[in-house]
């Protein structure tokens, strides 16, 4: 049986679908990690099917982290079908659903290895197209995006860059446009589908009419404008669709804080550790500790660049010969794909091992048809058996190699503990990692070592992120009523307090504080907490629960509060019950309770403060400011005006 026959390439890649299946069999436990936390964990509005017309309308369904309130409403599609398929949160049915559209995006994958090597030759390379497929398949950085969650997003859109491509590649005439319908909605997976229409370009440029494919010929106008013309409308929809994703951002999603600038400047390093990691992938890690280089005269920088530069030329010299046009589509394909996160665009992290997954087909076709033309080369299209069996056992050594670096990597992102320990051994600066490690101890009731761990943390660059503040609340808190020692417990509130005041924008902040509150019977105050976390993030489900809990003696002790105002008319008793509907978040009445107090007290500046207060919840800042304003006056060291009075101008300024 002919290797490259029909009958043969079914069978190998039957096997293949099999060995895959157990490469990956220890992963479909593995736990949410990440982002999977507020988009999917705590995402309450993934917990009923019905809100999927709502995910295409309202950003704020995609997270319940209002500073991640991106625009995904496939993604979060896809969450809540797999919530109601599983019944609940059962990551196993998550893996499950992602793998099935692993296998599907690898057959494409296939076709478009065959497509592409066709148009070089006329030939069927399948043997090289599933030869390549299996090395996507099976390489160890793969398992970095297949096991994370909600990197699903990656997975998705490039399966619908990939039926785009075939799409437009199987087509003439206008029926090349049918690709635009996957186009579409993996953009409303993830931005990075927005690549396809340059692909397309770059496609259209090497591959579409390889025999006239010289460099006199192909930078003629008519060429160029027959290009242009055929992949305008991609270009055109691609405008299009970024203009309206990112205008469905919610307002509160905030964009990363680096600096462009040196976020630019690292790139170039960045993309060398991927090429490195392509190659010789044996240190991923989960959460990089990279730090941004401002320097472009840092080696490392220097380095990167002088790796770009000889891959862009192997591209060019590829692009002169009809034989190697695959590796230089393959090598632009590389750099088109990292567009989106290693450009001008800066991210939180300078680099992700999950966002290699769609740059990495290219050059896994540059590889793998650069192999094929070495070993027709080396036999001179006349291997013998030896040479053969040389091939194959090079090809079982690689594929062997990536499926154990895979199976370990599933290992690792098996659980929180597994997942950090591996962080904090190969990303030791990484404050996040560190964190987190520390939160897998806690869990365990190792507090000491837990609070270890974060105090660590506090030395790096994570060290005044508002979560860190809350954990060490935790552990804190958690060490005090071990210990009974309300030193402790009073160590525990400061640093809860300052994770609300530092973390104002985020909704767990809020949470963690009110719960604690609650625990410590301070009810009123931990409702005010809770409906901030609420206001900020509707979908938290955690806030919603514990709010309800106390909403129902709350509404008693609320009741009491107005008899007792109405009996003593004392403007104290006003105020008192102005916090109680504030923190219950009826900010009419709250003002309203303010005005009494006003009444028997003109001067009384902690009215006005909270009047101040319940006109920013109401988002009437004017009038919130002209309250404190008024409370300053009275009394111009009052902080707590001052700070209300600051957010009111804030507000107003956006």
């Amino acid at each position: 049986m002919k290797l490259n026959s029909n009958k043969s390439v079914a069978l190998l890649a039957t096997v293949f679908v099999a060995l895959l299946t157990a490469v990956y069999w220890n992963h479909f436990d593995n736990a949410f990690h990440f982002d999977d936390s507020h988009t999917i964990v705590n995402n309450g509005f993934i917990t009923d099917i019905n809100n999927i017309p709502l995910f295409f309308t309202d950003a704020k369904t995609t997270s319940s982290l209002p500073t991640n309130q991106a625009y995904r409403p496939v993604v979060t599609s896809l969450n809540a079908i797999d919530y109601w398929l599983a019944g609940s949160l059962k990551p196993e049915v998550f893996h499950w659903h992602i793998y099935l559209e692993f296998v599907l995006l690898l057959v494409l994958l296939y076709f478009f290895f065959l497509k592409t090597f066709r148009l070089v030759d006329g030939k069927e390379h399948r043997l090289v197209a599933l030869l390549g497929t299996s090395f996507f398949a099976f390489h160890t950085p793969t398992a970095e995006t297949i096991n994370y969650i909600i990197s699903r997003s990656d997975g998705f859109s490039t399966l619908m860059v990939l039926a785009g491509t075939l799409i437009y590649m199987s087509n003439s005439g206008w029926k090349k446009q049918l690709g635009i319908l996957p186009f579409i909605i993996g953009s409303l997976a993830k931005p990075t589908t927005l690549m396809l229409a340059p692909i397309l370009f770059a496609f259209d440029l090497l591959m579409e009419n390889p025999s006239a494919l010289v460099p006199k010929e192909n930078f003629k106008s008519k060429r160029l404008i027959s290009i242009v013309k055929k992949t305008a409308l991609y270009f055109v929809v691609g405008a299009v669709m970024y203009k309206f994703t990112r205008g469905m951002f919610s307002p509160t999603w905030v964009p990363s804080n680096v600096s462009a600038a040196d976020y630019l400047n690292t790139q170039p390093y960045v993309m060398w550790i991927y090429v490195k990691t392509f190659f010789f992938p044996v240190s991923l890690t989960a959460d990089t500790d990279l730090e941004l280089i401002k320097k472009w005269s840092d080696p490392r920088v220097l380095g990167g660049s002088f790796v770009i530069g000889l891959m862009l030329a192997s591209a060019y010299v590829a692009a002169r010969k009809r034989q190697t046009l695959p590796i230089s589509f393959g090598i632009l394909w590389f750099f088109i794909a990292l567009i989106p996160s290693s450009s001008i665009v800066p991210l939180a992290e300078p680099l992700n091992h999950h966002r290699t997954f769609f740059p990495y087909i290219g050059l896994v076709m540059a590889l793998s048809w650069g192999v094929y033309l070495l070993f027709e080369k080396l036999t001179k299209g006349h291997p013998s058996q030896n040479a053969k069996a040389v091939l194959a056992t090079l090809v079982l050594l690689v594929l062997g190699a990536n499926a154990y670096g895979t199976y370990q990597r599933n290992e690792v992102w098996d659980n929180d503990e597994s997942l950090w320990y591996d962080v904090t051994i190969r990303s030791p600066k990484n404050g996040r990692g560190l964190m987190n490690y520390g939160l897998t101890e806690m869990k365990k009731g190792n507090l000491e070592s837990a609070i270890s761990y974060f105090e660590l943390a506090t030395h790096t660059g994570y060290g005044r992120h508002p979560y860190l503040y809350i954990n060490l609340g935790i552990a804190k808190n958690s060490l005090a009523t071990q210990r009974k020692d309300p030193a402790l417990k009073q160590e525990a509130e400061r640093y809860l307090r300052e994770a609300a005041r530092i973390g104002y924008n985020y909704p767990e902040c809020h949470y963690h504080l009110g719960n604690w509150l609650a625990a410590n019977g301070k009810v009123d105050e931990a409702m005010g907490e809770l409906n901030k976390a609420l206001e900020q993030s509707p979908g938290h489900t955690q806030a919603k629960m514990l709010l309800e809990a106390l909403s129902r003696p709350a509404a008693e002790g609320l009741k009491v509060a107005e008899e007792s105002a109405a009996q003593l008319n004392t403007p104290e008793a006003y105020l008192e019950l102005s916090l109680k509907y504030y923190n219950n978040g009826q900010y009419e009445n709250c003002i309203k309770a303010c005005e009494m107090a006003l009444k028997l007290r003109p001067n009384y500046a902690e009215a006005y403060n909270n009047v101040c207060t319940a006109y920013n919840k109401l988002r009437q800042f004017d009038k919130a400011i002209v309250a404190c304003e008024i409370a300053l006056s009275i009394s111009p060291n009052y902080a707590l005006a001052k700070g209300n009075l600051e957010w009111a101008r804030s507000q107003k300024g956006q």
